[in-house]
């Protein structure tokens, strides 16, 4: 096995095992392979201000070094404070999405600016407005929204209506667009080729680190193309069945600590 200089894990899911508590075993992992060297990367599909307020709380700043954010859209350097854009849908491709889906049952939103975006409210997302700490602002016309760039566009809804408006998406052929179901009450799209895997490759390029010495972690769909860029993959065992058919190491339930066992199994622990 190559030596990993790079280690990649998702949050939702993964590291935060219910959206917003860690493991010990798992922060005590992470310290432990920056000690050793190892770069560590939180590979999200949240965006900065989002991700922010749960590091403060469970102070997680110390582990991590950057962040392959925006579901790969925008790359953080924590360091040095800095975003590079890796890709972002342009006003063109914002107006195909809305003028196409905008009346399929899950919910727009758009994240700017902490700040959710939306054509229609309801009591799912105001919940998930107060969990996120994101206020909401609705429109009758997203025009002004859709007409700047924007790393990434959502549609939010229970797990039937992101079921029902997912089936339809998966007929686009649109190059432009990405469109991945990240958790069961999610779509998210991007620009064409965006995604954790794409990320981290321009990472790794970055720092001058060779794809055979990465590992990530995931447990849904938008960390397929993250499994299949790095050398070395794993979930954790409550995974969805698409991360599952995708990884070559299937760990503990994320609550009991699967980063930790990933770890074990890569020999870095």
């Amino acid at each position: 096995m190559e030596k990993i200089a790079l280690f990649a894990t998702d949050l939702d899911g993964t590291l935060f095992y219910d959206r917003q508590n860690i493991n010990e075993r798992d922060k005590n992992t992470l310290k432990k392979l920056k000690e050793q060297g190892c770069i560590i990367c939180f590979a999200t599909g949240r965006e900065f201000e989002v991700i922010t307020p749960a590091l403060d709380r469970l102070e997680l700043w110390d582990c991590v070094d950057y962040f392959l954010m925006n579901g790969g859209s925008q790359i953080y350097d924590v360091k040095n404070k800095k975003t590079h854009i890796v890709g972002i849908i342009t006003p063109k491709n914002m107006h195909y999405i809305y003028d196409k889906y905008h009346n399929m049952p899950a919910t727009i939103i758009i994240p700017r600016n902490n700040i959710l975006h939306t054509n229609k409210i309801s009591d799912e997302l105001i919940k998930e407005s107060e969990f996120l700490g994101c206020p909401i602002k609705c429109y009758d016309d997203m025009t002004e929204v859709l007409d700047k760039p924007n790393p990434k566009f959502l549609f939010f809804g229970t797990s039937s209506q992101i079921d029902e408006t997912m089936q339809a998406m998966s007929k686009d052929t649109n190059l432009e667009i990405s469109i991945c179901k990240s958790q069961s009450t999610y779509i998210d799209i991007y620009a064409g080729g965006i995604n954790k895997g794409t990320a981290l490759k321009v990472l790794c390029k970055q720092l001058n680190i060779d794809l055979k010495n990465t590992a990530a972690i995931g447990d849904n769909q938008n960390d397929v193309e993250l499994f299949e860029t790095a050398a070395y993959s794993g979930c954790p065992a409550d995974a969805t069945d698409a991360a599952k058919s995708k990884v070559q190491y299937i760990c503990c339930n994320a609550h009991e600590g699967a980063v930790s066992d990933f770890c074990k199994y890569l020999n870095l622990i």
